[in-house]
């Protein structure tokens, strides 16, 4: 791993997912500082359209964290906006899905900014989307969220590695991922180039081996990604989505 001067960007580098943690306890403390640090991630008019539950309960941790010592949920959250608002007489209307837009950017800043100075404390974190794998209704009253105007975003799970891994995922950079002054979409030679990149085993960005992927009959990482990994978003437990966001009020 290249190691860099400055301690920020060595920690942003070193950041990783992990789904199975160790039973040491996260410090009191260190968890005041990822909370008193993520509030500080930019937001939009100084509104903080978020709010986070911290969870400690060991039960729901297996449930909806991978058992990690802690767990956050980010929701998207305009209730404490509003009710400001009407405490001072005024309304403060939302206005559909910009609202949920501008709330969701809020909310996934502030989560970032959780993970990397829960890195900076040797803290590690897993950023999953569990909360969508059961019925709204079901998360909704576990932790008894408003009605309206909330919707649960990002779970986050903080705790330390039950065992280092071998390797760190890599990621693409230059393959149509950065592009300067206008869009370009790749040509084919490039989308050769980039699918390649996925198969590079020495870049780890696939999370599946060329073994693994020969024994399931597949000799490319996105041939199997394609049709298999990604149709199982459709068996997601959740309500159909935008029939949510239209009941809690972030969709006309």
């Amino acid at each position: 791993m290249t190691k860099y001067d400055n301690t920020v960007i060595e920690t942003v580098m070193g950041l990783r997912s992990i789904r199975k943690f160790s039973e040491r306890e996260i410090l009191e403390k260190d968890l005041k500082i990822i909370l008193n640090s993520c509030v500080r991630a930019a937001n939009a008019s100084g509104r903080q359209s978020y709010s986070i539950i911290v969870v400690d309960d060991k039960e729901l941790l297996k449930q909806l964290f991978y058992g990690a010592n802690i767990g956050l949920l980010f929701c998207v959250d305009f209730n404490r906006i509003i009710d400001s608002a009407n405490y001072l007489g005024h309304s403060y209307n939302i206005e559909g899905i910009r609202e949920f837009i501008t709330g969701s950017t809020d909310t996934i800043l502030t989560t970032q900014t959780a993970v990397i100075t829960a890195k900076s404390l040797g803290i590690d974190s897993l950023i999953t989307n569990s909360v969508h794998r059961a019925p709204f209704d079901k998360i909704s009253e576990v932790f008894d969220l408003p009605e309206k105007y909330c919707f649960p975003l990002i779970a986050l799970c903080l705790g330390y590695a039950e065992e280092e891994p071998t390797y760190k995922k890599g990621r693409l950079t230059n393959s149509g991922v950065i592009h300067f002054n206008k869009y370009s979409k790749l040509n084919d030679k490039e989308l050769e180039k980039l699918v390649n990149e996925y198969d590079n085993q020495e870049k780890r960005i696939a999370n599946r081996t060329k073994e693994q992927l020969a024994e399931m009959g597949f000799e490319r990482y996105l041939d199997w990604f394609f049709q298999v990994w990604s149709t199982r978003f459709s068996n997601f437990e959740m309500d159909n989505m935008q029939e949510v966001l239209k009941r809690i009020g972030f969709l006309i």
